[in-house]
């Protein structure tokens, strides 16, 4: 009878209960969700620099600085990483939004969303790393998720979380005579988004559109107004 329980020290959840004695487990659970991070960071790297064809457990591994098999034991499928891929970016994208949200125009923190140019800045955030690598991976993301609704709903965390920020920003323009009614202002939302969109993957593509979150801001107001003209 000893000799199968000493076989079955090598697997991991009965390691996991013999190490409960003493609190072992419980550091161990504690580390375990930085050590995901740890690996998803490096695999967004991956991603964004190499595209889905560079992305491999051995590689996040060697990137990460992880013994072999770390990535595995993780993220069991290919399937299981890109998924921890995609929640650690919507993770990122999230106090992204959070920290625009505290900006005024000349980037000190006040409290509140600074309209088109606190757009424009947060948009920019994509134009030069870590945000480019990032709005790369984000990409290869977006390809995979049409193929994966779970993985589309995860990335739609953020998409709904920027529309809300640019339908604030169009809400709170106010050079509309009357203050446009809320049908308009929604269209306007993803008029604005569009365009912003297609700024981003230029930032993708290498190609940059605008270089300057000013230049940016100053579009985007040329947008409204030419729709309110309208």
């Amino acid at each position: 009878m000893s000799q199968p329980r000493a076989a079955h020290r090598n697997r991991p959840e009965i390691c996991g209960r013999l190490d409960s004695i003493g609190g072992i487990a419980a550091r161990r659970s504690y580390n375990a969700p930085q050590r995901r991070r740890d690996i998803a960071d490096a695999a967004i790297v991956l991603l964004g620099s190499d595209g889905a064809h560079g992305l491999s457990h051995p590689r996040v591994d060697q990137k990460a600085g992880l013994p072999a098999g770390t990535t595995s034991y993780h993220f069991p499928t290919r399937q299981a990483l890109v998924h921890g891929i995609a929640e650690r970016i919507t993770e990122l994208d999230v106090a992204d939004l959070a920290l625009a949200a505290g900006l005024d125009a000349d980037g000190d923190g006040d409290g509140h969303f600074s309209g088109t140019l606190g757009f424009a800045r947060l948009v920019m955030f994509s134009a030069t790393d870590p945000g480019l690598t990032r709005a790369r991976a984000r990409h290869e993301l977006a390809l995979a998720a049409r193929r994966d609704p779970d993985l589309a709903a995860t990335m739609s965390k953020v998409t709904t979380q920027i529309y809300g920020l640019a339908r604030d920003v169009v809400a709170g323009w106010t050079d509309d005579r009357p203050p446009a009614d809320v049908e308009t202002i929604e269209e306007r939302a993803v008029t604005v988004l569009t365009y912003v969109s297609g700024v981003m993957l230029s930032f993708v593509y290498g190609r940059p559109a605008v270089t300057d979150a000013h230049d940016l801001d100053r579009h985007i107001r040329a947008m409204l107004s030419g729709l309110a003209a309208q």
